[in-house]
């Protein structure tokens, strides 16, 4: 950038010897400065108002001027002049905050060289931003110009977009016939031309808006009084309020016409060039602000943002994802040593050992003073923690030179694995520098990884370690098969089970339902435990029908196996392979759940038909209109009625007429129907009068272990 001559800048600084200071720093650069100073906001207005600067330094430190107040002022009397903060000592957490108010960046007036680079860039683009508005000022007076020169023209011309006519000068309509613009404008082009020419005509029309030359062409025009006249029209590109368009003319004064078209042609070639420019200098703009000018990594704030994105793409992921939090140890005591200048350099040699340690896709930060995070993709765990014991050991045996003197390093290094269910990036880095402190320890000098808790504050089971249990459990079998008889009151020999899960944990003791179902639910883990017991319940299937003693096992999903689309795929491809008898496997789903997801029902309902599964609703009775959801899905086999309603019916006389009324429907659609918790001798006579087929409840027989289970199955991991 050429300086200005007089560059008036103002300083707004607590004394006048550092704006005497600064303004020597800035002539130093190149810049015949024309000082300004200000002590007060008083002081600034009149300045802003009357010297009009290019440029405002102002210091963080100023009593009589708060920072926010005066980029206030700036905005409301100069809003394209950039401002610039001022400190002694930079803090990577106060440059997001300064930017954020409004200020263009925060620089430290003892780093002389960064103060001249980033006032050299503000002004390079504010020079730019005037260029851009003086060319467009000009623009806009070629465009007058040339409007001007269409309505004198004693051409005939006519703007078209899109075949329908925008705009007509005087001339054009006089030699068409017509008294008004309003007459023509709104009209396809074509319907003023004979048809004779119309052909040509929309042929010119395309050619013309590709971008290729197009000759004179002779045309016969439509006259208003309905004759028609011969002339030669020429069709040239143009823009009308910025947007393309093609401009018909009938020539009478070309040489005056092609002048103007030049002269817009040259205009917008200015401005275009000079768009680019501004264009480039701003993406370079944006990349020094994410940069730090120390080591060229990306700054604090930037590598936030970029975390945040990686987090908002979890689902596209598949490789492992780390963060790690990297920081020499006890570097205060390097920096006695060594001095604060080159302290600079040592730690500039120990990013350079990072650079060439990471790969081209690891993202890196400059994340402290002394502190690097990384964000790492690499295809396992164990890549990662390898990486981190190479490093350690590199730093550890390297000697670092800086200013003609030398010292030695370790590091520590804390690194915290994230999955999908982290959404906060604070608690990531949070995580990681947790990490970080415990490889710190007492002397350092280790590699350290984030576990997640075991227990909350308040001693409760966390979901993480519930997923991961619960996981484990999965992989080493310690689920484990439940069945409870399904009796048939109308003499169906086939042996006919509830599928019921229970849970061990590595002692061999049953974890209550009530503790793991509810993280299970909370974690995602549900559709991995569905598929367990699927696969478990199908082995036994095929082994009782190889042993000739074939039985029929009710399994049930869960609504997160209900809405996964990945489910049915799955079934298609585990059934495929496996013989047993037709509909001895059925599916169940909580009537709730049905009424909740009607269409993922209906659908299930259906993939069990096609691969000779039945279907069943349980609990049904419990829904806001159970008959209504009944009617809407397809392939019901069992309608399984809610104990509430079955342990009622010797003595409510409404719910025995509820319950007669489902039974009657069921027997309407063929669909058999089973009483659920029966717990009481005197429910069996009601049962029998109201036509119940199947029974089952604590009555008939407790939930138990009644067939052998020793069949290995590897379970299939939960999605998610």
């Amino acid at each position: 950038m050429s300086p200005r001559n007089a560059l008036p800048v103002l300083v707004i600084t607590a004394s006048q010897n550092e704006a005497e200071h600064l303004n020597s720093l800035l002539r130093k650069a190149g810049y015949p400065v024309r000082p300004i100073w200000a002590a007060s906001m008083d002081d600034a207005e009149k300045s802003i108002k009357e010297q009009r600067p290019d440029l405002i330094l102002c210091s963080m430190s100023v009593i009589g001027a708060s920072f926010p107040e005066v980029v206030k002022l700036r905005d409301m009397m100069l809003p394209n002049v950039p401002i610039i903060a001022l400190t002694r000592v930079m803090d990577p957490v106060l440059v997001a905050e300064i930017i954020n108010t409004g200020a263009r960046d925060l620089v430290s007036t003892e780093q002389a060289e960064h103060l001249q680079a980033v006032v050299s860039r503000e002004l390079e683009v504010l020079q730019l931003a005037r260029e851009l508005e003086q060319k467009s000022i000009a623009l806009r007076e070629y465009e007058q110009r040339i409007d001007l020169v269409m309505k004198e023209s004693k051409d005939a011309i006519a703007n078209v977009h899109d075949g329908i006519v925008l705009n007509v000068n005087p001339a054009f309509l006089e030699l068409f016939g017509h008294k008004s613009s309003g007459d023509i404008e709104g009209m396809p082009v074509l319907e003023l031309f004979a048809g004779a020419s119309q052909t040509a005509l929309r042929d010119a029309l395309k050619l013309s808006a590709k971008g290729q030359t197009v000759k004179p062409i002779k045309v016969k025009g439509n006259h208003a009084q309905g004759e028609t006249f011969d002339t030669v029209i020429e069709i040239a590109r143009t823009e009308i309020d910025g947007e393309p368009a093609l401009e018909i003319a009938i020539r009478n004064d070309s040489d005056a016409r092609n002048a103007a078209a030049q002269a817009q042609t040259q205009a917008q070639t200015q401005i275009d060039l000079l768009s680019q420019k501004l264009a480039a200098s701003v993406q370079q703009l944006t990349t020094a602000r994410n940069l730090d000018l120390l080591t060229g990594f990306v700054n604090r704030v930037h590598f936030i943002e970029v975390l945040r994105q990686e987090l908002a793409h979890e689902g596209k992921r598949r490789a492992v994802r780390t963060v790690l939090y990297i920081k020499p140890d006890k570097f205060s005591v390097v920096s006695e040593k060594v001095g604060i200048i080159a302290s600079d350099g040592i730690i500039k040699g120990f990013a350079d050992l990072i650079r060439s340690s990471v790969s081209r896709d690891d993202v890196v930060a400059r994340f402290g003073e002394t502190v690097f995070a990384v964000l790492m993709v690499r295809a396992k765990m164990k890549e990662v923690v390898e990486w981190a014991e190479k490093f350690r050991g590199m730093v550890e045996t390297r000697v670092f030179e800086s200013a003609r003197k030398s010292t030695s390093l370790t590091c520590s290094i804390g690194y915290v694995q994230l999955d999908e269910h982290q959404h906060d990036v604070e608690e990531i880095l949070t995580h990681a520098q947790e990490a970080y402190r415990n490889a710190r320890g007492a002397e350092g000098n280790k590699v350290a990884g984030w576990a997640p808790p075991t227990v909350d504050a308040q001693g409760q089971i966390t979901d993480a370690e519930w997923k991961r249990r619960l996981t484990e459990a999965l992989k080493t079998n310690r689920f484990m098969l439940v069945y409870q008889p399904i009796a048939s009151l109308a003499g169906d020999a086939t042996e006919v089970h509830d599928i019921l899960v229970r849970l061990r944990d590595e002692q061999d003791n049953e974890i209550p339902n009530k503790d793991f179902f509810p993280a299970a639910e909370r974690t995602g883990m549900l559709i991995g435990i569905d598929r367990w017991v699927v696969e478990r319940s199908l082995r036994m299937l095929e082994d009782r029908s190889q042993q000739n003693r074939p039985a029929r096992l009710f399994v049930r999903l869960s609504d997160q196996s209900l809405t996964d689309k990945t489910l049915m795929p799955w079934l298609e491809k585990l059934l495929g392979g496996v013989f047993f008898s037709s509909g001895h496997l059925v599916f169940q789903i909580a009537e709730k759940s049905a009424e909740k997801y009607i269409t993922d029902t209906r659908a299930l309902a259906e993939g069990a038909h096609r691969l000779q599964c039945g279907f069943a609703l349980e609990h049904f009775g419990l829904g806001h209109n159970p008959l209504h959801t009944l009617d809407l899905i397809r392939h019901v086999d069992y309608l399984k009625i809610d104990g509430a309603l079955t342990a009622a019916l010797a003595i409510e006389e409404q719910k025995r007429e509820t319950v007669k009324g489902f039974v009657a429907r069921a027997a309407e659609l063929k669909i058999h129907t089973v009483a659920e918790k029966v717990e009481k001798p005197e429910t069996m006579t009601a049962l029998y009068q109201l036509g119940i087929e199947y029974i089952q409840g604590n009555y008939i027989q407790e939930p138990e272990v009644v067939m052998a289970d020793t069949a290995t199955v590897t379970a299939t991991p939960a999605a998610g």
